[in-house]
C-alpha cells in the first residue's frame, strides 16, 4: 500500500510540474530574468527593502515606524509591479500558488475529513456541489 501511495504522489507531482500554471510560471520567470530592466528593478527593490529592514532591526519601532515601513515597502513593490514582465510573473505565481493550495486542501480533506479554505477562499476539498476544479 505504501508503494502505491508514493507512486500516486509521484504522479501528482508530475501532473503539477507539467500543468499549464507551472508552464506559465516558468515562462514568466525566464522572461523576467532575461530582461535587463526587470532584473535591475528587482535588484533595486531588494536592496531598498533590505536597507529599510536593517534600519528597523535592533530597535523598538513604534506603530508609526512600522506603518511607514509597510507603506515604503508597498510603494517600492508597486514600482516593480508596473513592469509588465514582473507583473506577469507575479500573476503567474499567484495562479500556481492557488492551484497548489487547492491540491493541499483536497489532500487534507481526504486525510482528515476537515475542510480547509485556500487563501483565495477557493477549494475546500469537499467536492460536493462544487464545479470549480473541472
Amino acid at each position: 500500500m505504501r508503494n502505491t501511495i508514493i507512486e500516486k504522489a509521484q504522479e501528482l507531482g508530475t501532473l503539477i510540474a507539467e500543468s499549464p500554471e507551472r508552464e506559465r510560471l516558468t515562462a514568466a520567470g525566464d522572461a523576467m530574468n532575461n530582461d535587463e530592466e526587470a532584473t535591475n528593478l528587482l535588484r533595486t527593490y531588494n536592496e531598498n527593502r533590505k536597507t529599510a529592514t536593517e534600519n528597523l532591526r535592533g530597535k523598538d519601532p513604534s506603530k508609526d515606524d512600522l506603518e511607514n515601513y509597510r507603506k515604503y515597502v508597498q510603494d517600492e513593490f508597486e514600482k516593480i509591479a508596473g513592469n509588465k514582465l514582473i507583473a506577469e510573473y507575479i500573476e503567474a505565481s499567484k495562479e500556481f500558488d492557488l492551484m497548489v493550495q487547492q491540491v493541499n486542501a483536497v489532500l487534507s480533506y481526504f486525510i482528515t475529513g476537515q475542510e480547509q479554505e485556500t487563501a483565495e477562499g477557493g477549494c475546500s476539498g469537499n467536492c460536493a456541489g462544487c464545479s470549480s476544479c473541472h
